[in-house]
């Protein structure tokens, strides 16, 4: 039913210990699917990949190092089968179990989602958005002109045609304000600034947002995801 993605670099000692911890958990929660993951770097590599193969059953893991994200995410879009994609940054933490992950996914599947953003949860489930939102079990519904972000996000779940889409308009566009290198660059095209975000799908495309926080992104205050 859904495929993950992942197509980062982890440099930093402090991201790999948060590595460490964080993807057995995500093993678990996602023990179901199948995943695509790119290590964009020859630093840690070796660790990396160990870590994801003692944890992931279902595992294509890849050192693609040509720098440009978009490209690479794309040729492993190509590949995916399943009607779904979860593209989904490394560095979350997971407040979510196995079967209440899977309850939600059944919900989300029943009611035929198009795209579910499941990173900043923390903002898009603040009590202001529930008035454009409908309610469910354990998610909000809400059709795309009524999106609470402003961008197509890079911590998602997509209909599988729509990210491939998305991916191969992205190949049309520069660097602007990120490099391409980087997924920021992705959410810097498909932004409402340039009539390009989640509202651009219209009333009839179905989105959704959990009702809780069930990831949460960890970086210092200080922190970027420019340094990793």
């Amino acid at each position: 039913m859904i495929t993950v993605l992942q197509n980062f670099i982890c440099t930093q000692k402090k991201r790999f210990e948060l590595l460490e911890v964080q993807v057995p958990n995500m093993a678990k929660v996602f023990k179901d699917y199948e995943f695509f993951i790119n290590y964009g770097s020859i630093h840690n590599v070796f660790e990396v990949g160990q870590l994801y193969e003692d944890n992931i059953k279902k595992l294509t893991f890849e050192n693609n190092l040509k720098e440009n994200w978009g490209e690479v995410t794309l040729a492993m879009v190509d590949r995916v089968k399943t009607p779904y994609t979860m593209i989904l940054c490394e560095d979350f933490e997971y407040r979510i179990t196995y079967k209440g992950w899977k309850e939600m996914m059944d919900e989300f599947v029943k009611r035929d989602v198009s795209y579910m953003p499941i990173g900043r949860l923390w903002k898009y489930t603040e009590e202001k958005f529930h008035d454009g939102y409908e309610s469910g079990k354990n998610l909000w519904f809400y059709p795309a002109t009524q999106s609470p972000g402003s961008s197509l996000s890079v911590d998602a779940i997509y209909k599988t045609e729509m990210f491939k889409e998305r991916l191969e308009e992205l190949q049309k566009y520069g660097p602007n304000r990120f490099p391409l290198n980087l997924p920021h660059h992705y959410e810097d095209v498909f932004h409402e600034d340039n009539n390009k975000g989640v509202k651009q799908w219209g009333d009839d495309v179905l989105c959704a947002v959990p009702k809780e926080v069930i990831l949460m992104h960890i970086q210092e205050e200080t922190e970027t995801r420019l340094n990793k």
